[in-house]
């Protein structure tokens, strides 16, 4: 059970990476995309209760931490903002909660549970310690105009190609 501010950190974190976008949406756009597929708690749980809806799919990591539930998402949010940001927003939320217990991927083809038991608190608190400190890395950089430690003479970075 990956907390909801620890998927936002991650993706806010994973975006400062990957983007080192001074523009809002990235971040905008993966903060919204980061929290999405937890939605199934507060519209299923109360339908389930009422019995308008049963099984695993309106369970909660049933169908919206489906890769069918994330392409509808990330085509959603692309609208607001670049598309890869959502698509890290999303994907880290599914990595982490497949970290923790596991996801049902192929939902609704499939409603197998695919994930694996790591200790959930424990990387709660190594995930947002690292987040944490690329997140004030970032924005100290930023604030000063560093050019994240990068000589003149150095290569471009890894992932210009991404952006």
């Amino acid at each position: 059970m990956v907390a909801d501010g620890v998927h936002i950190l991650i993706s806010l974190a994973l975006v400062m990476i990957i983007f080192r976008s001074r523009q809002h949406e990235p971040y905008l756009v993966t903060a919204l995309a980061a929290v999405v597929p937890d939605i199934d708690v507060i519209v299923f749980r109360p339908l389930a209760t009422l019995g308008y809806a049963e099984g695993v799919l309106w369970a909660h990591r049933g169908l919206t931490h489906s890769l069918l539930a994330g392409v509808v998402v990330i085509g959603f949010l692309s609208m607001f903002g670049p598309w890869r940001a959502a698509a890290i927003g999303y994907g880290s939320h599914l990595v982490f909660d497949s970290l923790t217990g596991g996801v049902r991927l192929f939902a609704p083809f499939d409603p197998t549970l695919y994930g694996v038991s790591v200790d959930w608190l424990l990387l709660n608190l190594v995930t947002s310690a690292f987040a944490v400190t690329v997140l004030l890395g970032g924005m100290f950089a930023t604030k000063y105009d560093f050019e994240y430690g990068a000589s003149s003479f150095a290569p471009k970075p890894v992932f210009d190609w991404f952006q």
